[in-house]
């Protein structure tokens, strides 16, 4: 795909936005695709603190060591949120994203996150165990317009998804009941510093990181 088209793509994203309207059949059909192709942010983030004393690929993990944002994202997918297994890779991790992406029944929203236009995919339910508890959970992902990157990647209960202020691009397909909330997977995100205590100079990523955990963190 050419750099034009790339920016093209990103340009409706933005668009859609700035006018709050809603996507042709069409225009979200290539916005899916568009996203799909995507790569995720190797933007480096420090890890969360719940992971500290851990290990990473034999590193030791301690205060202030940082990870690319898709290892820190499927590290917290699998021990802190326990929704993904151990052995799990990062490329067996991104291939679930990618299926979540391209799921014909998955909802998407576009809406504004950390100041940039941003879509959140979420594809249909399965039903996992996490924590000894059988729940029905979404693969949610999230991309911005702007970096063109994937900046987020879990699995939520189906009663945890809370996008305020979000324009729904196409309704999720989901006939599940059960809008059951595990509480247990949320405890380290709320150990996670407000995006309002972040320094003047963070970066881009890092305001998205943080605003995204927020919309997780949200009641």
């Amino acid at each position: 795909m050419s750099k034009n088209r790339l920016e093209s793509m990103d340009s409706q994203i933005k668009k859609l936005l700035i006018q709050q309207t809603r996507a042709t059949p069409v225009q979200l059909t290539q916005i899916i695709q568009h996203i799909a192709a995507a790569p995720f942010s190797k933007d480096a983030l420090e890890v969360d603190e719940p992971l500290w004393g851990g290990f990473w690929q034999g590193d030791v993990i301690a205060p202030g060591y940082r990870l690319p944002a898709v290892e820190l994202a499927l590290l917290r997918a699998i021990r802190l949120d326990g929704h993904w297994p151990e052995e799990s890779t990062v490329s067996q991790f991104l291939a679930h994203l990618h299926q979540a992406i391209l799921n014909p029944q998955a909802g998407v929203w576009t809406l504004i996150v950390a100041g940039e236009p941003g879509v959140v995919l979420a594809a249909p339910p399965i039903t996992q165990r996490s924590r000894g508890v059988y729940t029905d959970t979404l693969t949610v992902v999230w991309y911005c317009a702007t970096t063109g990157q994937l900046h987020a990647g879990y699995r939520t209960p189906v009663g945890r998804l809370k996008l305020a202020g979000a324009i729904e691009q196409r309704k999720l397909k989901s006939q599940v009941k059960n809008k059951s909330v595990m509480r247990e997977t949320l405890n380290w995100i709320a150990s996670t510093p407000a995006q309002h205590n972040l320094e003047e100079t963070s970066s881009l990523a890092v305001r998205l990181d943080r605003e995204i955990l927020g919309f997780r963190r949200s009641p």
